[in-house]
């Protein structure tokens, strides 16, 4: 636990925003993250959540639109991320200190996703009806459970209809209960309006609707704001302070953990093949091709696969991990299943396809994939876990659609062409289908060429 706090804590964006709204949010307070769909806030609500976490604070996470099983799942893949990028030693017991500190109810308004436990799980009408089952899920966790926690993360909480008594009333349970509260909000591009320096100060920014009716009652409030390669932070309030500090991160998407540096510089092509490296999986068709092109231009390959994988084909750098490792990249295929919209458990050994695909990907800063894209926006078959594990790490992908011969890069918010696709990233993956097509084998070649010319 000490060494996971010197190295997550200190790179933490919470101890930039200590210092930038005086010491932090501050018990008894409500704190609001809004962006547009799709940005990161419910990832930055749990870097938060793992940062108090990880102090030995309790943490209690209230979600308005997904069950617990899955806001338990992305807990562990944002941990997952995080024990990556600073080589935490000794994961599971960080891990499960981080369960013991922290408790995950479920208030699902009609139309959420279904799933969650029945004692947990209602469904709310109003915000006055989400305030009193959440006042007697505070109290009842207290009283009855021991449970008693420092910070109160609610996540798709329902401000269109919220007034400024039901948020003066959130601010008194959080005062009760001596917590600090973290929300977040939605802003949609014709929901938006700008709030001037008399109302906010210097570093005003645009508000959604619903938030500017309720600004007086809360304490501190921040923005999240697609930006090229990662995501800026901007500070919109602090507390009563009339000049609000110039604050601007750049966040890594997807774990929402601070960039070393600002946005990277375009890269020079053609780029030095040999100081790249492709992660993949060795399959027939589209992963032992993207092998047999890194070999050919000089690029370093490793490929994560396991022991009796039905379509292996490629030896060059080829690693089969030992069960205890495939467990690192574990999925419920329930959840899987739901981010690709389609039921997984009829395809062969696709728990250990999954598994492969998440080392290679967790590897990777960026991700190629030949395969079908559907009308939903997934990719088909097991290939599309690793153009899911990339959205929801706010890694950049790009997938050759074999149907209709171009490729397309996802752009934050949705799938667009872009026939200059080219490896920019010095750990990059190749995922792909074995069914390879003519089209599709050119195009892995040509992704090659254009990013470092002609083979060595």
């Amino acid at each position: 636990m000490t060494m996971y706090r010197k190295e997550v804590n200190d790179r933490s964006p919470m101890r930039i925003f200590e210092r930038s709204i005086h010491g932090g949010l501050g018990l008894g307070n409500l704190g609001v993250i809004f962006s547009p769909p799709g940005v990161g806030k419910s990832a930055l609500l749990v870097q938060l959540a793992l940062d108090d976490l990880m102090r030995g604070r309790k943490v209690l996470h209230v979600s308005f639109d997904s069950a617990v099983d899955r806001v338990r799942s992305f807990y562990d893949e944002i941990f997952h991320e995080l024990a990556l990028a600073y080589q935490l030693s000794q994961p599971q017991e960080v891990r499960l200190e981080v369960e013991r500190n922290r408790m995950i109810v479920s208030h699902l308004r009609r139309g959420a996703v279904p799933g969650s436990s029945p004692h947990l799980s209602v469904a709310s009408a109003s915000p006055v009806d989400v305030l009193d089952k959440l006042a007697a899920s505070v109290a009842f966790l207290s009283e009855n459970a021991g449970f008693e926690p420092h910070t109160l993360v609610l996540d798709g909480f329902e401000f269109e209809g919220a007034t400024t008594l039901d948020m003066a009333r959130l601010r008194r349970l959080a005062r009760d209960y001596q917590v600090e509260v973290w929300l977040t909000a939605r802003s949609l591009g014709e929901d938006a309006r700008s709030l001037g320096e008399d109302e906010l100060g210097d570093q005003a920014k645009g508000l959604p609707a619903a938030l500017e009716r309720v600004i007086a009652e809360l304490q501190v409030v921040v923005s999240l704001v697609p930006e090229a390669e990662a995501v800026r932070l901007s500070l919109v309030k602090d507390h009563d302070n009339p000049d609000v500090s110039a604050l601007e991160l750049w966040l890594h998407p997807g774990t929402l953990r601070l960039m070393d540096s600002e946005l990277p510089a375009p890269p020079v092509a053609p780029l030095e093949a040999r100081r790249f490296h492709l992660f993949s999986g060795g399959a027939q068709g589209a992963e032992a091709t993207f092998g047999a092109c890194a070999e050919r231009w000089g690029v370093a390959e490793t490929h994560f696969s396991f022991e009796g994988h039905p379509f292996l084909a490629r030896k060059t750098g080829l690693v089969l991990l030992p069960e205890e490792e495939l467990q690192w990249g574990n999925f419920s295929l329930v959840y899987a299943s739901h981010r690709l919209k389609r039921p997984l458990s009829n395809i062969p050994n696709i728990k250990r396809i999954l598994q492969a695909v998440w080392h290679q990907v967790t590897q990777a800063d960026e991700v190629f994939i030949v395969g079908a894209l559907q009308e939903d926006g997934t990719v088909r078959g097991g290939t599309g876990w690793g153009a899911e594990l990339a959205r929801l790490w706010g890694k950049p992908v790009a997938v050759f659609d074999q149907e209709r011969g171009a490729w397309f890069r996802w752009d934050m918010t949705r799938w667009e062409p872009d026939e200059a696709v080219v490896i920019r990233r010095p750990n990059f993956a190749g995922v792909g289908t074995t069914r390879l097509t003519v089209d599709g084998r050119l195009a892995i070649e040509q992704l090659f060429a254009r990013s470092f010319g002609n083979p060595v």
